[in-house]
Order: structure tokens, then sequence, then C-alpha cells
């Protein structure tokens, strides 16, 4: 099997030749300082693609995914023709959401400050939304995919269009604690509101899709809905406010690409959601944070493996950061958990961080390649 016809099978929960790997996708990219000392460990020299302005995770260097022998690659919806991410003196820069982005001591970036905080709903009218028409978006795009899907091998995945997902947005624009207020408060707000970011988001895609969707196999939202140690709203509410959203853009997205997989990204404990995600329509689930509360791998395979994928399942908080043994332990243990029957791509359980050594990286991958044949 090629890397495509893999993740292909393994996606539609058939077991293939190997377990896939990816690097790149949400939440699972390089810092930059890694991308930089992975280079130098392979002696691939010059500059590599930037893809996100100001961020301390701007690179996807493909030569660096084939060395290191994974199997997607990644396309990116490009920024607006009228945006420029002009950093300030101390590393500030202002999206195309009215969010301002600032570096804290570790090179990662926070957001400061929320547009939305003080609005109504007649205010929603108002804002300067950003274009999610706007040509510049994918100028390239087409070429960029049809090189990767017709010249490659690897399956292709549609890196998230924008910042975040619907709920994600919504509480940095009016802040978490009171979007959390709201829900219990004022639910027409909170309702108006992701309404409207829905609308937007079906935007980005239609353009999005229009560009790349024939040609994919994965399609990315992010939107982080758990923290350590549980869900940061109730089921409850996820069904009567965002579930339906989630799935009218699910829908139109699949009516261009039907035949890629809908992945989403939600950081932390999530399990609670999970039947419903998959009734609204996700069809994988990362990053599958292990050391989360009830994110076991595998009682999440055993539970739900027939019905969801799973990207992602090694702990990067403990794990990557400790001893290589550990990481070679941790890999084999993540492969014979969800490995078996397919619906699995290994990866990290989050981005990994200047924290962790270049050696364990390495061997996270050798590990991959060595334990990950069926």
């Amino acid at each position: 099997m090629n890397p495509r016809q893999r993740v292909v099978e393994c996606l539609e929960h058939r077991q293939p030749d190997c377990v896939p790997i990816s690097l790149g996708g949400s939440a699972h990219k390089l810092t930059d300082s890694r991308c930089e000392l992975l280079k130098k460990h392979f002696k691939i020299e010059g500059e590599s693609p930037k893809r996100l302005t100001g961020a301390y995770l701007s690179y996807v260097d493909n030569r660096l995914l084939d060395a290191l022998d994974t199997s997607v690659r990644y396309v990116h919806l490009r920024p607006p023709s009228d945006y420029q991410a002009d950093l300030t003196p101390d590393g500030r820069f202002t999206d195309e959401w009215g969010l301002v982005h600032v570096p804290n001591d570790f090179g990662i970036y926070q957001l400061e400050g929320n547009p939305l905080a003080k609005a109504e709903i007649s205010d929603l009218e108002h804002y300067p939304w950003p274009d999610p028409t706007d040509p510049a978006r994918v100028a390239g795009l087409r070429e960029e995919v049809l090189e990767l899907y017709h010249n490659t091998e690897y399956a292709i995945g549609a890196y998230r269009p924008t910042i975040s997902g619907i709920f994600e947005i919504s509480h940095y624009l009016r802040g978490m604690e009171r979007l959390l207020m709201d829900t219990l408060q004022d639910q027409a707000f909170v309702d108006a509101l992701l309404s409207k970011l829905t609308d937007l988001l079906i935007g980005y895609y239609e353009v999005y899709m229009e560009a790349v969707g024939p040609y994919i196999q994965i399609i990315e939202l992010a939107d982080d809905l758990g923290t350590q140690i549980g869900p940061m709203i109730s089921p409850r509410t996820y069904r009567k406010l965002l579930k339906e959203k989630h799935a009218r853009l699910i829908a139109s997205v699949k009516k261009k690409a039907p035949q890629a997989k809908f992945l989403l990204h939600s950081c932390g404990s999530v399990k609670a959601f999970i039947p419903d995600f998959i009734e609204a329509g996700f069809d994988i689930l990362n990053p599958v944070q292990p050391l989360a509360k009830d994110m076991q791998p595998a009682e999440l395979k055993k539970t739900f493996g027939s019905e969801i994928s799973f990207l992602g399942g090694v702990d990067v908080q403990q794990t990557m950061r400790g001893p290589v043994d550990g990481v070679r332990e941790e890999v084999r243990r993540r492969i014979e958990e969800l490995g078996p029957g397919g619906g699995f791509i290994l990866a990290p359980s989050h981005n990994f961080g200047d924290d962790i050594p270049v050696e364990n990286i390495l061997a996270f991958f050798e590990t991959a390649h060595e334990f990950g044949v069926y």
C-alpha cells in the first residue's frame, strides 16, 4: 500500500498494512526550534515555507515530513488580500478577526482582550467580520493540491481554514467567563453569535472545498471543548447550542468533498461528547490526550472504535519530555491499543514543543515504523 491508500483504508475502519503517521495538522506540528533542529539532523538546507504569520508554529516543511516518512501532507487556506499581520516591536499582531496575539516568555502566543465582551445581539451585524470569499484565500491552492494528488502518493489533509472553530472563536471574541455565563443567562446571544460564526465558517469551507474538495482525504475543524479534568460545557449545553451547528457545517462541506473524512480537533477530556460528535457527523477525533480525565485510549477504542477514528494518542505532557525508553514504550502501547482493525493514525497528542528533546521526536518516528506493521 502507498500512504494514501493506507490512510483511506484505515479511515474506513479496515486494517491497512501498517499504521499511518501524521505530523503537520492541527495541534500536531513542530515549534520553529524543533523544525530547525530536525532539519539540521537530516541535513535539510534552505528556508522552510512559512504558513502562519507571527506564530511559534510557523512552518510545515514537506522535506522534513519526507525524511520522517509520514503519511499525510496538508494544504492551507491563504490570508485575505487586504490582511497585513504587522508585528509590533514586542511581537504582537492583530488577526483578521480583530483578536490581538501577544507572545509570552516561552514564545507562545496568547490572546489579549475580547472585542465582543460588551456586545448585544444587535452589535453582531456591525462587527467587522472577515470576508471568507476573498479570492486571495485560494491563490495557487488548486495547483498545490493537484501537484500532491497526481505527483505524490501521500494522503492530503485540508488544514483548518480559520484560527479555530465555532465555539473557540466565540469565547475568543466574548471572553471565556462571559460566554460560559451567557450559556446559562443569555442563550439568545450565544445562539446568535454561534449562528453567525457557523455561517462564516461555512463560507470559508465552501471557498476552500471549491479549490481542493475532490482531492483530499481529511478535513479539519479545531474546536476545543475539554479541559484536563472535564468538559468546558455540559453535553446538554452542547446539544442545545452547538451540535446542530457542527452538523450543518459538516453537511455543507461533505457536499463538495463527500469522500473526505471530517476531523474534529478537541483537546482535553471530551469523552462525554463523543456520542454527539458521531451523530453530528465527525469521522475522526484528535488529539486523544491520554492524561486527560476519561481519555484512556484503550477504553475509547473499545467503546467508540467502530464509529469514529482516532488521530493522535501519544502523550506530550509527560512522556515525550521524559526518557527516550518511555517514548518508545508509549508509541508501542498506543499502536497495540488503537491500531487493531484500523481507525487509527498515530500522532502526538499535541504539538512537539521546545521542551521536547529532538532525540525523543526521532525515537517516536523510529518506533512507529518499527512496530507499526500489522
